[in-house]
């Protein structure tokens, strides 16, 4: 038994590539998942750490700040942690560019999936008429 689709039933073939065309749009739809989840929580630290900044904005020159490293407080200069979020966001924000970038060209592929399938769906659906048609007409002769 062989696992080669039957090239002799058009209809057949054209239910196996709906099939495969329905798995890759299933991966996508997946994968799309995933990616808005990333990028929720991309939004989320970005959200912290500028609630962090405007926070650091607040103090004064002199004031003690402390950062946790670990289990511990180390005593950290203000400054250096203006610079280390203010760092930090200017990443965040590359990520959730590169994120949001990828995510539409991940939704792209997964609308011409769609598309892919509603043409098939449609040649299958006109396909099953015309052998009906054509069945209708032997069956009318005979």
């Amino acid at each position: 038994m062989s696992s080669q689709p039957d090239t002799s039933n058009p209809g057949a073939n054209m239910a196996a590539a709906v099939d495969a065309e329905m798995a890759k749009y299933r991966s996508y739809q997946d994968e799309i998942v995933q990616k808005r989840t990333a990028l929720q929580q991309l939004m989320a630290q970005q959200n912290e750490n500028e609630m962090v900044q405007q926070e650091l904005q607040l103090l004064k020159e002199d004031s003690n700040v402390y950062k946790m490293v670990g289990p511990v407080l180390l005593k950290n200069e203000l400054e250096e942690a203006k610079l280390t979020v203010s760092k930090r966001l200017e990443f965040i924000v590359g990520e959730l560019k590169r994120a949001e970038s990828s995510l539409q060209k991940l939704e792209g592929k997964a609308n011409e999936t769609a598309k892919n399938i509603n043409e098939l769906q449609g040649l299958m659906q006109k396909a099953a008429v015309e052998a009906a048609q054509a069945i209708q007409a032997q069956h009318a002769k005979g």
